[in-house]
C-alpha cells in the first residue's frame, strides 16, 4: 500500500507427528497397542489482517491526509506460500476531488527461498466518492511492482521496490518509483515478546512530462523511523521528507504545503487467523 509498503505473513506448510509417552502399566495394559497422537497439518490458506492509527498519512514524501491523523486497515488472503490478494484502505484529506477514502486492491505472487524473498504483483488505487466538477478528473490508477528482499538472519533485512504505471493518477503519464529499504532489528532478550527496530527508505519518483504532468518534477524522497513491537502491537516514530521545493511541490501535487518534512507517530496491530488461539 502504499506503503503498503509493508505489513506480509507466510503460510505454514510442515506437518508433525508424535507418539504418546508410555506410562507405567500392568501386564494386561502392555498387551494393548500404544495409542498414536497425530497433530493436524496446518492449513495452506491463511488470512492476515491489521489496523493502524497514525498522526499523518505520508506517501512517497507527500501527505495524503492534509497533515491530519488517519485510520488504516487491511486484510490479505495468502495461499500455498505463493499466492496472495488483499485490500488496504486509509482515510484521506486535502484532495481536490474530496474522495471518501483511498482503497488499494492488490495481489500477486510471493515466495521465500531461504533468506531471499521475491514479491511481484499489481495494485489499483481507488478513491470512492470523488467530486469531479469542471476539468477535474477521477484519480483512480494502477501500478505493477516487484519487491525483492534479503534477510540477514534475525539481524535485519534489505528490500528493493520497483513500481511502474502508464497512467499515473489517471493522466496517461508514465511513472516509475524505485527505492531501497533497510531494517535493523534490536532484540531485547530480557523482556519476552518485546523488540526494537530502526528502518529507513531512500527512493526516487520519475514522472513523464509528455502528457498530463507537463510541469512535473522528478524528485528524491526518504524516511527514517524507530519502532517497538510487543506481540501483535507496534508503535513507531517516523520522519519523512523530499527534495521538492514549494513551487515544485505545487506543480506535482497541486498544493505547496503537502511536501516538506513530516513527523509521524503510529500505533498498529497485525495478526493472522493462524496465530489466533
Amino acid at each position: 500500500m502504499k506503503t503498503v509498503t509493508g505489513f506480509a505473513l507466510t503460510t505454514l506448510l510442515s506437518a508433525t507427528a508424535g507418539l504418546s509417552a508410555m506410562s507405567v502399566a500392568s501386564a494386561a495394559d502392555l498387551a494393548a497397542p500404544e495409542a498414536m497422537v497425530i497433530e493436524s497439518a496446518p492449513s495452506p490458506i491463511d488470512v492476515a489482517f491489521g489496523v493502524k492509527f497514525t498522526t499523518d498519512y505520508v506517501f512517497r514524501g507527500v501527505t495524503q491526509s492534509k497533515g491530519d491523523p488517519a485510520v488504516q486497515g487491511y486484510a490479505e488472503l495468502q495461499a500455498f506460500d505463493w499466492v496472495y490478494a488483499g485490500i488496504w484502505s486509509s482515510s484521506v484529506n486535502g484532495f481536490a476531488t474530496d474522495p471518501a477514502a483511498e482503497v488499494d486492491i492488490y495481489g500477486g505472487l510471493r515466495h521465500t527461498w531461504d533468506a531471499f524473498t521475491l514479491d511481484v504483483g499489481g495494485l489499483y488505487y481507488y478513491y470512492p466518492g470523488e467530486d469531479t466538477p469542471g476539468p477535474l478528473k477521477q484519480l483512480d490508477y494502477w501500478e505493477i511492482y516487484a519487491k525483492p528482499s534479503y534477510a540477514f538472519g534475525n539481524f535485519g533485512s534489505i528490500t528493493g521496490n520497483v513500481y511502474w504505471t502508464s497512467d499515473f493518477v489517471n493522466t496517461g503519464s508514465d511513472a516509475l518509483y524505485l527505492s531501497a529499504i533497510g531494517k535493523v532489528n534490536i532484540p531485547l532478550d530480557t523482556i519476552p515478546d518485546v523488540g526494537f527496530y530502526v528502518s529507513g527508505e531512500f527512493g526516487k519518483q520519475w514522472i513523464d512530462r509528455s502528457r498530463g504532468f507537463a510541469l512535473a518534477e522528478d524528485y528524491l524522497t526518504w524516511n527514517l523511523g524507530v519502532g517497538a513491537t510487543y506481540k501483535a502491537a507496534t508503535i513507531e516514530f517516523r520522519y519523512s521528507d523530499s527534495d521538492l521545493s514549494r513551487n515544485e511541490c505545487a506543480n506535482n501535487n497541486g498544493a505547496r504545503w503537502v511536501c516538506g518534512d513530516r513527523y509521524m507517530v503510529s500505533l498498529s496491530f497485525d495478526t493472522a487467523f493462524s496465530k489466533l488461539k
